[in-house]
């Protein structure tokens, strides 16, 4: 690997979670390195110019077009993750697109099918399971036995002073929690279950801050072909931050909670305190976040010419189950996935 040329990236979008990305990228040089900051924004774009010392663009398509560039961190609205990460396969880009991969199903499958028909790698940004606390417990999961049930939170606290602009509009989201908090907890979900299938979804979804379009408290059970289900709560609309899961066994239980969602500036990266049957256990992370873990992953899975963890393909599961979700609290009903 050390013979292989490092991955040249360009970070595309510089909002608030660009620079867990970029510091991501910098901690692995033999592998991967920052080669350009795209934002349309200019003052923006330049100031990262400047702070990394690497070419910005204004205009996505001139990034595509650098031969220096050889994959793309999506880093955007929602409603645009597709059309940009469609046209970076087009360009011959590999791709790694924050959550949610996208605002509906097709969109999803629509990338899916531009990735393989370009030979470029497409990888979501489902940064909870590259954490080693929560690897750990996957790792481990057999010592509770078969596992029963699971519950996860998600409540954090958001307003039009610590959200982006861009958060109030249901259709740059794609639903709200849904997507944003969403495509963590039922990404951990079906990643921890990975022996069974989801069949369907009951879902209630209420709007209670007037800031925000769609729905700001959720909660979603998931049911799976063996009868077991789980439930995901998601919240906007709670402080301090309830992050925590539970997963039931038959011989026990696994119980983590993560503190905070901040480490400096870098947005995403949290502690966290894990349980299994009742014993602290304490994972040493090497001194890596896990955005810079889920960054050698999509690098390497590039150099070695294979499938990354969390591919696009994998993630369309996750799509159908949250279009089942916003269809299950419009009509009230549990929604079959082969409805979707």
């Amino acid at each position: 690997m050390t013979n292989t040329p490092p991955v040249g990236i360009a970070v595309v979008g510089l909002g608030r979670i660009a620079r867990s990305h970029i510091d991501g990228i910098r901690q692995w040089p033999e592998q991967c390195e920052l080669t350009a900051v795209v934002d349309i924004q200019k003052e923006r774009a330049q100031s990262f110019s400047d702070e990394y010392d690497v070419p910005y663009y204004t205009q996505v398509e001139d990034a595509f077009n650098d031969p220096e560039i050889d994959a793309v961190v999506i880093c955007v609205p929602h409603n645009l993750h597709s059309r940009l990460a469609i046209d970076a396969a087009e360009a011959g880009k590999h791709i790694l697109v924050e959550k949610v991969m996208a605002t509906s199903l097709d969109e999803g499958k629509a990338m899916v099918m531009a990735a393989e028909d370009n030979g470029v790698n497409l990888m979501v940004g489902q940064s909870r399971r590259f954490f080693p606390s929560l690897i750990e417990a996957r790792d481990r999961r057999t010592e509770i036995g078969n596992q029963l049930n699971l519950l996860y939170s998600f409540a954090c606290h958001f307003d039009v002073d610590t959200a982006p602009d861009w958060w109030q509009s249901k259709e740059k989201t794609g639903g709200l929690v849904y997507p944003m908090l969403g495509s963590h907890s039922i990404d951990y979900t079906l990643w921890m279950l990975d022996d069974r299938e989801p069949v369907s979804v009951y879902a209630e979804g209420t709007s209670n801050n007037e800031d925000f379009e769609g729905d700001d408290d959720v909660t979603l059970v998931i049911r799976f072909d063996d009868d077991t289900h789980a439930t995901n709560f998601l919240s906007i609309n709670n402080s301090p931050v309830v992050h925590s899961g539970l997963v039931v066994g038959e011989k026990g239980s696994i119980t983590w909670s993560q503190t905070g969602d901040h480490s400096g500036d870098l947005v995403g990266v949290a502690t966290t305190d894990l349980k299994i049957n009742g014993e602290p256990v304490t994972v040493d992370s090497g001194g890596k976040h896990n955005f810079a873990l889920q960054m050698r992953e999509f690098a390497e899975s590039i150099i070695e010419q294979r499938s990354p963890e969390a591919s696009g393909e994998e993630i369309l599961t996750q799509l159908q189950i949250l279009e089942a979700a916003k269809q299950s609290a419009e009509k009230s009903r549990e929604v079959k996935l082969s409805e979707v």
